[in-house]
């Protein structure tokens, strides 16, 4: 991988292929490893970036405070800008679903298209207010667990949480091998690391609707846990192109459960962006 230096930060990077450029902005507490079958699907014919994001991966963490999605896309945006992407695809999963909307809202002239996998409007994807979140998951009393416990036994819990609450069913992944990558992943992170991260999507809400008008594929696993798919309508339903797409035998990782239905889809998608390019 490579490093560039933008916004105080040393972002690590990998490049690879020609043609039209797609931005793969992995899940959080993930890195950029994530997507390597759509890398190796993706490279023959478009330019593809990965990135860690900020606090993730070989990027690691930083002396600030506080994260937010805003201070993502600020670092995205400084990313794409000094590497020349005109006006690339964005395809985020999770995070980065949060990441490529609310950058897709804030530079609608500079994105081609938007892919969002696993993608949220709120976090945690419940049909309460905000008062609500805060009285029933309050970070004061979720922040302490984080931290004596560190970042994988955390999400170890988290993981089982949602398992209990889905009747046994597993939401994450329905592989062995991913959910060791994603523990092996998570495990990498420093326990004030995960908070901030958590803290950035916690703070994230779109639900009253984002001002995004490229054409935009939603894509959910078809074992999904409920209230992630039930966000995932409402964001094809708001979104004024976008179309709505299932991953067969696939949970919230469903680029990597399924890598064959997921890299199916997305190059329909990305068939129709430049076919409406030629002749739109």
């Amino acid at each position: 991988m490579s490093v560039l230096r933008t916004n105080g930060l040393s972002t690590e990077y990998e490049r690879t292929g020609t043609g039209t450029p797609i931005v793969l902005v992995h899940g959080g507490w993930m890195s950029a490893d994530m997507w390597e079958p759509q890398v190796d699907f993706l490279a023959d014919r478009y330019r593809v970036l990965t990135y860690d994001i900020r606090g993730h991966g070989r990027t690691g963490g930083t002396d600030e405070p506080t994260y937010s999605i805003d201070r993502f896309v600020d670092d995205l945006r400084a990313l794409v800008e000094r590497l020349s992407l005109d006006r690339p695809v964005l395809c985020g999963l999770s995070l980065g679903g949060m990441i490529a909307q609310t950058y897709a809202h804030r530079y609608p002239d500079a994105v081609r298209g938007l892919v969002l996998a696993g993608s949220m409007q709120s976090f945690p994807p419940l049909p309460i207010t905000r008062l609500q979140q805060e009285i029933l998951f309050p970070r004061s009393a979720l922040y302490p667990s984080m931290y004596a416990i560190g970042a994988r036994s955390y999400f170890r819990l988290l993981l089982q949480g949602i398992r209990f609450a889905r009747g046994g069913r597993p939401w994450l992944t329905l592989d062995d091998d991913v959910r060791r990558y994603a523990m092996r992943d998570v495990g990498r992170l420093a326990p004030g690391e995960f908070v901030k991260i958590f803290d950035a999507m916690y703070d994230f809400d779109t639900r009253d609707g984002l001002a995004i008008t490229v054409p935009t594929l939603v894509l959910t696993g078809d074992h999904e846990a409920a209230p992630v798919v039930a966000q995932g309508d409402r964001l094809a339903e708001t979104i004024e192109n976008a179309s709505r797409a299932t991953v067969p035998n696939a949970g919230h990782l469903s680029n990597l459960d399924n890598p064959e239905a997921f890299n199916r889809a997305l190059d329909r998608f990305l068939a129709d962006l430049d076919d409406s390019s030629l002749y739109g």
